[in-house]
């Protein structure tokens, strides 16, 4: 018997509605938490001390993909925040190494309070303290490890928000110091597909996916940055697999509205476009770089990783879209655009932004790490320990 058009009518929506939910925009975010010790970002923080840690300097960078290296045996960096902030949070990025961390905070760098301690083995990608929040002046990781290798994307995270901050750039974007805009300067998450396992509001917040197992091909992560952007570099730290990875930059976001009259994003623009970068990894180093052949000014960043293989889920745990700027700390100036606008610095959906998400609209979540590298497009095969 055939199909009648009514039944053919329906099988028709039904497909579309399954596509475009995949592109559903993420419930808008008012404030995201900002990085504490980040060299640039209002910061005066420094490495006091360090024993055993090479490339220590890479605990306050920006980029998410610097690593420190670490050999077996102990070892320990304290790190002079500047001024006492609150922290509640850290993480980092295991590349290989074995053993024991712990992490300690103090007023004054005489009486020590572990926060946290964590006991973990090279197949852990990301390695989270959870604490209570604490009031200090200086932190200190200390390592005990029966195998060596790198860290990287080491985070600390407390009470100050991008809602206080605000990035201004100059004409050619090269002034300034180096600014990771996926964490700093009003961007806003917009969308994540396929949709990501962990929750929402952490995805959003600290940048991090975990993207579950799929047959589709690419996953793929879409920011607004709240205003033009001039942006020099894109890498990220992720699951340690082959992968290809490509950036594409929109001053208009190409969207339309779906069946029911909310805005998605149409994925068919990325059969017509270039990328402004890309690279690719063979051999699963667990993180990548690339370098647009010239600088990128746009408001709307795209980011696909292509994982040689799709069985395993594959997470995200860290993102750079790096860049110079100038910052200026005045409480209540930043958020959203660093003055762009409200919201997610862009129109909302008709109707406002799903701010109560119904189980189509859930966004995504946070992941864990690592990656490879490029130049000018063009891929590197770096050493395990080479950024």
């Amino acid at each position: 018997m055939k199909p009648t058009p009514l039944l053919i009518l329906i099988a028709g929506l039904a497909a579309a509605s399954s596509v475009e939910a995949k592109w559903q925009r993420f419930p808008s975010v008012d404030k995201r938490p900002v990085e504490a010790g980040i060299k640039g970002i209002n910061s005066s923080a420094t490495i006091d001390s360090s024993n055993g840690i090479g490339r220590v300097n890479a605990l306050l960078s920006a980029d998410v993909v610097d690593h420190a290296d670490i050999g077996a045996g102990n070892s320990n960096a304290v790190i002079n925040l500047g001024k006492a902030i609150m922290v509640s949070r850290s993480t980092f990025t295991n590349d290989e190494i074995e053993g024991r961390a712990t992490l300690s905070g103090s007023a004054d760098k005489k009486s020590w309070a572990v926060l946290d301690e964590k006991v973990f083995t090279s197949s852990d990608r990301e390695v989270a303290f959870t604490f209570a929040g604490m009031q200090v002046k200086f932190v200190k990781i200390e390592f005990a490890l029966s195998k060596g290798g790198s860290i990287r994307n080491f985070q600390m995270f407390g009470a100050e928000n991008d809602g206080d901050y605000t990035v201004k750039q100059s004409a050619d974007g090269k002034s300034g110091s180096p600014v990771n805009f996926a964490g700093v300067g009003g961007a806003r998450i917009i969308y994540a597909s396929p949709k990501p396992s962990n929750s929402v509001d952490s995805a959003a917040a600290f940048n991090k996916f975990s993207f579950p197992e799929s047959d589709e091909r690419y996953r793929t992560i879409i920011y607004d940055m709240g205003q033009l952007r001039i942006m020099n570099e894109f890498g990220s730290v992720h699951s340690p697999r082959p992968v290809r990875f490509e950036v594409f930059a929109f001053d208009q976001l190409p969207e339309k509205e779906d069946w029911r009259g909310r805005l998605a994003f149409d994925p068919a623009e990325f059969n017509v476009k270039e990328p402004v970068a890309s690279a690719e990894d063979t051999r699963g180093l667990g993180y990548i770089k690339a370098k647009p052949a010239k600088s990128v000014k746009s408001r709307y960043i795209a980011m696909r990783w292509e994982p040689d293989f799709n069985p395993p889920a594959f997470e995200v745990g860290g993102i750079n879209i790096g860049g110079f700027g100038n910052f200026s700390y005045t409480p209540g100036a930043g958020g959203p655009g660093a003055g762009a606008g409200p919201g997610d610095g862009g129109t909302p959906p008709p109707g406002g932004p799903p701010s109560d998400p119904g189980p189509d609209d859930a966004g995504p979540p946070p992941a864990p790490i690592q990656g490879a590298q490029s130049l000018n497009g063009v891929g590197l095969n770096a050493g395990a320990n080479s950024p």
